[in-house]
């Protein structure tokens, strides 16, 4: 059975995506077109981003082509019917970060209390009874105590149309009442990968750091070899704020998913020290070799009249104002999370901290990035398993032999292959129960062999998992006859 998971093209949902597939589970996706892509192309370039960094080739979800924010995920009937068929366990991660909305017709609502109800009420018509839901710390809103993990409402107040519709969405997940488990991650702030700097969004602290790259290299060098950006700023260094990186988020959210104990719970997932502004500041003027930060305090006000004395400083101070009120709710009053389940099991998972050398990182990823305008790679791959099978018959019958195909790297895809002696019978999308073997091989390689398939017999049983020794030859041999014969089965190239 698979898994279905909403929200694989965002920051946590990539990461996710990739360590399941490392871990062996089966995965399915729903995705959105875009602009200029389709749904296929879109995971395509999420996993061959992944295999170029990881340097090995991964399995491929199995990709659904839809939006949460339409009834029943805007699924056609075949897809409806093959998540009905194949998911027994969703993974909600779909949201977005808008801060306020016009009214509750647009965004954050839609997606985020929208998406959500879409989600419940397609579990509940498909029967899929073990959810996951990825929430947020701040449904805890504005509160001065620790916020424990078990607490949801505690008639608290919010910041901002994000956090109440998070909350919203939680307490109607929370009452779900035809469900096996209902498991909730709560994350803190995600910030991009601590070891390589990767991001492809830029909220939160990006926003720090873009205006920083922005207005301080442009800066003439004084004599004392340093950049003078005089700026003075509404707080005392001392703010603290939840700042995780994403590979931990996705590595505790996994270890958690996989920990059947841990089915159930509600888990914070916030880092054991927090950053605090006076840092920051600080590490940001070291990389760009800068000085002129002065820290005023909260109760100091910004004045009009500061332009007559100091052009530069006036344009300095406007642009992070008008940049930085949004998050400017949160630069005092950060919460703290209790992580009492998280450490449970997942406390072997270390948080890396978000130091000097960390932030360096950010903003080395993000100027060569381009702050996100920055182009994707082109894929590598002309050729789509998919359109390599696109010709056999549809459906599984319950007479011939049946095998998973598992098309690893660019262009892959899985299948289950129902064949006989005179050939393909069969197929359908993902791959077949445990009990079936599994040909997992590259999309080169499945069409070499239905090119030339007399070099291919000697290697093609090593393909093969889930066969013992003694069936593999005869099993490789019926299938390597089945491909090689099926006149249907032909390559779009």
């Amino acid at each position: 059975m698979y898994t279905l998971l909403t929200g694989a093209t965002g920051l946590v949902g990539r990461y996710v995506v990739r360590d399941l597939l490392l871990n062996g589970h089966n995965v399915a996706v729903v995705v959105r077109p875009s602009k200029k892509c389709g749904p296929r192309e879109r995971m395509e370039q999420i996993l061959q981003h992944w295999e170029e960094e990881l340097g090995r080739s991964l399995p491929r979800p199995v990709v659904l082509s839809g939006d949460i924010a339409e009834s029943g995920f805007g699924f056609s009937d075949d897809d409806r019917r093959w998540v009905q068929d194949n998911v027994d366990c969703i993974m909600h991660s779909a949201a977005i970060l808008e801060f306020y909305g016009a009214d509750r017709n647009g965004e954050p609502w839609r997606t985020n209390l929208g998406g959500t109800r879409n989600m419940i009420e397609l579990c509940r018509e498909l029967k899929i009874h073990d959810i996951h839901y990825v929430s947020t710390c701040y449904v805890a809103g504005l509160q001065t105590a620790p916020v424990m993990e078990n607490s949801l409402d505690a008639g608290q107040s919010f910041r901002n149309d994000y956090e109440e519709s998070k909350f919203l969405a939680e307490s109607e997940v929370r009452a779900i009442d035809f469900a096996d488990h209902v498991t909730v991650y709560r994350p803190a702030v995600i910030s991009g990968d601590s070891v390589t700097g990767y991001t492809n969004t830029y909220h939160g602290i990006y926003l720090y750091l873009r205006l920083m790259d922005l207005m301080i290299p442009p800066q003439p060098v004084g004599p004392d070899g340093s950049r003078h950006v005089p700026v003075r700023l509404r707080m005392d260094g001392s703010e603290s704020r939840n700042i995780i990186p994403v590979e931990w988020v996705s590595a505790v959210t996994v270890r958690l998913f996989e920990t059947q104990e841990a089915r159930g719970g509600t888990y914070h997932l916030a880092p054991d020290k927090k950053m605090t502004s006076g840092d920051m500041i600080e590490w940001c003027e070291d990389y760009f070799n800068a000085t002129g930060t002065q820290l005023c305090g909260h109760d100091f006000l910004h004045e009009e009249a500061t332009r007559e004395g100091n052009e530069d400083q006036w344009m300095f101070e406007r642009l992070l104002m008008e940049n930085m009120g949004t998050y400017e709710p949160y630069e005092r009053t950060d919460n703290t999370f209790d992580m009492t389940n998280t450490k449970r099991f997942a406390g072997d998972i270390v948080c890396p901290e978000i130091d000097k050398t960390v932030i360096h990182r950010y903003i080395d990823f993000g100027s060569e990035d381009r702050w996100g305008k920055g182009r994707p790679a082109p894929l590598t791959n002309s050729d789509w398993a998919e359109d390599v099978f696109a010709a056999s018959p549809e459906g599984v019958t319950n007479n011939p032999a049946s095998v998973g195909i598992d098309v690893l790297g660019p262009g892959g895809s899985q299948w289950t292959v129902a064949y006989s002696a005179t050939g393909i019978v069969g197929m359908s999308r993902g791959l077949p129960d445990s009990q079936s073997p599994v040909l997992r091989l590259s999309l080169n390689d499945l069409i070499r062999l239905r090119e030339k398939p007399q070099e291919f017999t000697e290697r093609f049983a090593s393909f093969l998992d889930g066969v013992s020794d003694d069936e593999r030859d005869a099993v490789a041999a019926e299938l390597l006859a089945a491909l090689s014969s099926d006149k249907q089965l032909t390559s779009a190239r």
